[in-house]
């Protein structure tokens, strides 16, 4: 089995969307809707993607389980966007809903990274030795570079306290501060994804790890590049959302790879 053509896909789709946004930069309107269009796509099928994986593995197997929470993550966010995209939710009673949606699609997505770390981390880097500690903690302060800065400052804005000792911190802060400290989590934990795929190369199993560590390395350069955007005032195609559509479908190849793996292991088995 090839799975190689996997990991064409993702860059495929994101070459497609920066040609689209070049035609369509004089056009805000149209780029507006053509950047909504790819998070609801790729979204859409990384959710396939992850739903695909969880179908493979039996009731209470750990790895079912974190495919699950990377769906819940994905459906989540992805009813967040259609919400937005159509409008809603109105003004009143709903304004929660669109915050809300995002906070608790960052609280399970750290478990589920974790669970997958979990579940291999003896199989595959028992034997990486020293070396895994020097990736391990390199990963880390990467990590803490890269997410560390958001984490103080919407930290800052929610826990504001005045002269006279009282809260007065931004409630809309709470859903970019718990975004912040998710990515920082799952950017902690990329390292033992990276340690994990190196350890199963040469085999089928090292598709799934491989694609699943380019999905976070993607997320990294989304906040990399939607930081850098902002400071530099960048006139060009959006890169934020270039590496945003790469990360979901990357996750979408991740699941496929993974089912399509554990589907040959179980014909071979049976």
């Amino acid at each position: 089995m090839r799975l190689r053509w996997l990991a064409f896909y993702p860059l495929l789709f994101a070459v497609a969307f920066v040609a689209l946004a070049l035609l369509l930069k004089g056009d805000l309107t149209a780029l507006t809707h053509l950047v909504m269009g790819q998070k609801i796509v790729s979204r859409v099928l990384a959710l396939a993607g992850c739903l695909w994986a969880v179908s493979v593995f039996k009731r209470g197997d750990e790895l079912r389980w974190a495919w699950g929470w990377l769906a819940v993550n994905t459906a989540l966010v992805l009813t967040r966007d259609v919400l937005m995209a159509s409008s809603l939710p109105p003004a009143g009673t709903l304004t929660w809903l669109t915050p809300g949606l995002v906070v608790a699609s960052n609280v399970v997505l750290p478990i589920g990274i974790w669970i997958l770390v979990r579940s291999w981390k003896h199989a595959a880097l028992d034997m990486m030795g020293k070396s895994s500690w020097a990736v391990t903690l390199g990963v880390v302060l990467l990590a803490l570079v890269v997410g560390g800065p958001a984490v103080l400052e919407y930290g800052r804005a929610l826990l504001a306290i005045d002269d006279g000792g009282l809260l007065v911190g931004n409630g809309e802060a709470l859903p970019h501060f718990v975004s912040a400290v998710a990515d920082t989590l799952c950017f902690c934990l990329l390292g033992q994804l990276l340690l994990a795929a190196i350890e199963l190369r040469g085999g089928l199993l090292f598709w799934p790890w491989a694609l699943l560590t380019a999905c976070l390395f993607s997320w990294m350069l989304f906040d990399v590049s939607s930081a850098l955007e902002e400071s530099l005032h960048f006139q060009g195609p959006p890169l934020h959302e270039v590496f945003r559509g790469l990360a979901e479908n990357l996750l979408c190849a991740a699941g496929v790879a993974q089912a399509l793996v554990i589907r040959q292991v179980q014909r071979i088995g049976s």
